[in-house]
């Protein structure tokens, strides 16, 4: 079993690793982006009993066992493994869908509105599938940048640390947005 927690590892999802609020244990997975908080590092972690294949010249890396790398992802380790921090973003992931919810009730532009810790999606509604780049759009004329998964689900992915205030502002930032996207297609 392979996990590629890429994206929603390293306390994304609330948790250290996305597979740990489901029960089960990858084989292999692999992580990065999060793991260096910036700074370029990618990692494959995996079982014992797969570790001990894996001897001297069976795999490599061009950068392997880098060692400003390790001790970056290292003290990256040391601050997202603090339960206080994952319970903080696990809060905020509650504050964002309460927001989005109300604004979906405001504007009806999602079918779904999805997501796991500060890893966030809304799924268009079938007149605007395929439109997902308008949003963006939208959103930047606001001040806000946001992403998008696809041609249908706009991807939202903050800070694991974003306060509460700048949550209320951003969510405020694309309700406006959401706002000027429906009065220039109406137009």
């Amino acid at each position: 079993l392979i996990f590629d927690e890429v994206q929603c590892g390293n306390g994304r999802s609330g948790h250290l690793y996305a597979y740990m609020a489901y029960g089960v244990t990858p084989d292999i997975l692999a992580t990065a982006k999060g793991l260096g908080g910036g700074f370029p590092i990618s990692a494959m972690l995996t079982t014992a009993a797969i570790a001990e294949s894996l001897n001297a010249g069976s795999h490599g890396t061009t950068y392997g066992g880098n060692p400003l790398g390790c001790a970056v992802a290292n003290a990256v380790l040391d601050l997202i493994s603090d339960p206080e921090l994952l319970a903080g973003v696990q809060r905020k992931h509650e504050v964002f869908m309460a927001g989005l919810r109300r604004i979906n009730e405001q504007f009806h532009l999602f079918r779904e509105l999805r997501g796991m810790g500060l890893l966030l999606g809304c799924e268009l509604i079938e007149t605007w599938r395929g439109r997902s780049r308008e949003f963006i759009k939208a959103a930047l004329d606001e001040g806000l940048l946001i992403l998008v998964a696809g041609p249908d689900v706009i991807r939202l992915a903050p800070s694991l640390i974003i306060p509460d205030e700048l949550i209320e502002e951003g969510l405020q930032r694309f309700e406006r947005a959401m706002m000027r996207l429906l009065s220039s297609a109406a137009a």
